[in-house]
């Protein structure tokens, strides 16, 4: 899967309501305010539904930053 950053910042900007993303790919857990446990979880359902995907229950557990995340976006 092509990774498409733009549509993967404005999911984040809508996840945690904020206007400016710095530095997309350094993201994770407890960078931003409302990036906790449940941030996470609504993150990861709003990418499988955009994406058009349905991450492993192995990979919904490893994805803790943005990083991560696109390295398992390149799987699908």
């Amino acid at each position: 899967m092509k990774i498409d950053n733009k549509k993967i910042e404005n999911i984040v900007k809508k996840i945690f309501k904020i206007n400016k993303v710095k530095n997309l790919n350094n993201l994770k857990i407890g960078s931003l305010k409302n990036w906790d446990s449940l941030g996470n979880f609504n993150l990861l359902l709003e990418i499988e539904k955009e994406f058009k995907i349905k991450f492993s229950n192995m990979d919904f557990t490893s994805i803790k930053s943005i990083k991560k995340l696109k390295e398992i976006l390149k799987k699908y």
